[in-house]
């Protein structure tokens, strides 16, 4: 997993590249806390088919989830490792493009659950972990409790988009032509702050997932609600435009020159807004009839770019 302090990146000339940055809170900070975000970012190819996958998720870190940092980073190497699985099984097999969309909807809930639990079962039997913040009666469930974490997960081929996640955070897709799609329904929580969590006993009955065609492309940004909550939330208006802001900057200056001044963006709407861990990764999609060899040039950055930012 990345270190908070870093940004990192991957691509495949044929589909994209995909961004990703971390960010330890302003209200961690002062407190003495970690970073609780994590992601994971992958490319590659099977049977010849080409694929990008990340995944983003955020420990819920209360007291009753007192290892959600480490369920956090456990959950996106679990999305990563089964994403890439499910591509591999389906591209092997030249599968229809609408079996494997059927696919994706029914398939990866159930194994990124199970696969995030096999981790959490691992992790808790090698480690000495401190009593439990908040007991409960079965041992397993309560391991599970103390890892508790949301989950976004994304998988971008040749022909599709393939969204999942369970609990809160944001995924837009930003298209060519400005248009703003949110492709996943809000998550139904109950009520104030709590939020559906790969810890659930019926995790993998919570997530929402969407099948997208790739087209014309465009840009997919994935964030922690700790983005969104500095907008007054991801259907603001507030929100939007800086969504709008963000596009506008990659397609004027580049996508590694933004990346490059992610950090401090985000250092800076922790310390004025919402105080959260911020986490935002974002894919950079070309339409399918496009295949560039070379990333697009990065030009000088004028200073007066990032004011306002």
């Amino acid at each position: 997993m990345p270190s908070p302090e870093e940004f990192s990146c991957t691509c495949d000339t044929g589909l994209g590249w995909v961004f990703g940055c971390s960010r330890t809170g302003a209200s961690h900070i002062r407190a003495g806390r970690p970073c609780e975000d994590a992601y994971a970012l992958w490319s590659g190819s099977s049977g010849a088919q080409p694929c990008i996958a990340f995944a983003v998720a955020d420990g819920h870190g209360d007291p009753r989830h007192d290892q959600s940092r480490t369920g956090a980073a456990l959950a996106v190497d679990a999305a990563i490792t089964e994403l890439v699985a499910f591509h591999r099984s389906y591209a092997d097999g030249n599968i229809p493009r609408q079996q494997f969309r059927a696919g994706f909807k029914t398939d990866l809930p159930r194994r990124a659950t199970r696969r995030w639990r096999e981790l959490v079962v691992q992790d808790a039997g090698r480690r000495t972990l401190p009593p439990a913040p908040v007991p409960q009666a079965d041992v397993q469930d309560q391991n599970f409790t103390r890892y508790g974490t949301t989950l976004i997960a994304a998988l971008v081929v040749n022909d599709s988009i393939l969204l999942g996640q369970i609990g809160d955070g944001d995924l837009v897709l930003v298209r060519p032509d400005g248009s703003i799609e949110f492709p996943l329904p809000r998550d139904p929580v109950p009520a104030g702050n709590e939020t559906h969590s790969l810890s659930s006993p019926d995790a993998h009955l919570l997530w929402r997932t969407a099948t997208l065609d790739r087209g014309k492309g465009g840009i997919l940004l994935a964030a922690t609600d700790g983005i969104s909550d500095s907008f007054n939330g991801a259907e603001s208006e507030e929100f939007s435009i800086f969504v709008h802001s963000l596009v506008d900057r990659i397609h004027t200056y580049g996508t590694e020159a933004v990346a490059a001044a992610m950090a401090g963006w985000l250092d800076r709407y922790s310390s004025v807004a919402s105080g959260d861990d911020m986490t935002l990764v974002w894919a950079c999609i070309t339409p399918e009839e496009i295949r560039p060899d070379v990333p697009e040039p990065v030009p000088d950055v004028p200073a007066s770019a990032w004011e306002g930012w």
